[in-house]
């Protein structure tokens, strides 16, 4: 069945305000209507991953939550209480149902005065199996890698860069020897950087702040890279770090920082504790 004309939500949003029934109940306690439904289609098991749409509303129908098209992986549904994976997992590929359950089990289990009955309306836009997923990963993490090591021996090429890079993997190009003593370890530093792409973009500076970062050595309280380029320093010098990815943010997308980025940081090392 297709509806053309009047869209999942719509259609949702008309059946919560005309209805309360035709709501059938699971053991745990989790109310549930289907507005649309493919028993045929290919139905999700824990661990895959889903593309879903989905918008929740209170007892008088205002939303109070609304997320666009996003992915998630499908975790097992709780024992002994009503859920969204529980839900979820009662789909199928191009369902789309209405769920109801008190807010305390959608927000975070915990019981509050403010405790509602909550509609979910939700629409399954696709299910990717598990290890579909993890092939598609593995292999965008190989093409990525390739990519990043590309780029990297480029820039380095262009810019006449000849240090040898560190065990770890890393780049240390120092400009102006420190004077003052060298960091410890446990204690703290505190640092002036401008942090950008291969591209010469920057993407964080401290600068802009008008204050240093300030953070204690060794306790990885910033990216691996950072840790062992200040390392090298003593208080008062100045380097070029060219920290490739798996010394930074990896296959992560942090931030403005995409997945393998290489990145490069302008460091003065401004302050060691003693």
């Amino acid at each position: 069945m297709r509806y053309t004309v009047i869209s999942f939500f719509a259609l949702a949003a008309v059946l919560f305000c005309a209805c309360s029934k035709g709501f059938q109940t699971t053991e745990s306690g989790l109310e549930y209507q289907f507005v649309i439904r493919n028993s045929d289609a290919q139905q999700p098991n824990v661990n895959d991953i889903v593309a879903i749409r989905l918008t929740c509303r209170n007892q008088v129908g205002m939303v109070v939550d609304e997320t666009p098209l996003f992915k998630m992986q499908l975790k097992a549904a709780p024992a002994g209480r009503p859920s969204v994976e529980e839900g979820l997992l009662m789909m199928h590929k191009g369902d789309s149902a209405m769920f109801r359950m008190p807010s305390m089990f959608y927000v975070n289990n915990t019981p509050s005065a403010a405790d509602v009955l909550l509609t979910v309306s939700i629409k399954m836009v696709d299910v990717i199996p598990f290890e579909e997923f993890e092939r598609d990963r593995k292999d965008a993490k190989i093409a990525g890698e390739r990519e990043e090591d590309q780029l990297l021996n480029e820039y380095l090429q262009k810019n006449n860069i000849d240090v040898e890079p560190t065990l770890s993997g890393m780049y240390i190009i120092e400009k102006e020897k420190g004077t003052g003593p060298a960091p410890i370890p446990g204690k703290m530093v505190a640092i002036h950087y401008e942090a950008y792409f291969l591209n010469g973009q920057v993407f964080d500076s401290s600068y802009g702040r008008h204050e240093p970062l300030k953070f204690r050595l060794g306790e990885m309280q910033v990216i691996q890279g950072l840790e062992e380029g200040v390392a090298h320093m003593r208080k008062g010098g100045r380097a070029t770090l060219i920290i490739p990815s798996p010394l930074a943010y990896g296959d992560q997308q942090v931030g403005p920082v995409p997945p393998f980025a290489t990145l490069i940081f302008d460091v003065w090392l401004v302050g060691t504790e003693e």
